[in-house]
């Protein structure tokens, strides 16, 4: 019981208050801003683009790399 009253009073003491969290939203700057924007359109747009290439890869010459290998071409071989 002691021990549930002590993390009780240790974790409470360091949470940050309420006037403290909303002093820290208020130094959130547009540089800030534009960083995570910035980030999320990034993110946006590589995972579009990867979906796109494994759904339509594109590969159409006949002496593509893939083709050779799931075909079982020995006319590379040494």
């Amino acid at each position: 019981m002691r021990g549930a009253l002590l993390v009780m009073l240790m974790t409470t003491s360091l949470l940050p208050s309420r006037a403290q969290a909303a002093k820290f939203v208020d130094q959130i700057g547009l540089v800030d801003k534009l960083l995570v924007v910035g980030g999320g359109i990034i993110v946006l747009l590589v995972t579009i683009y990867c979906i796109k290439c494994f759904v339509k890869p594109g590969e159409r010459q006949d002496r593509h790399i893939k083709r050779r290998i799931l075909n079982d071409e020995d006319g590379d071989r040494p």
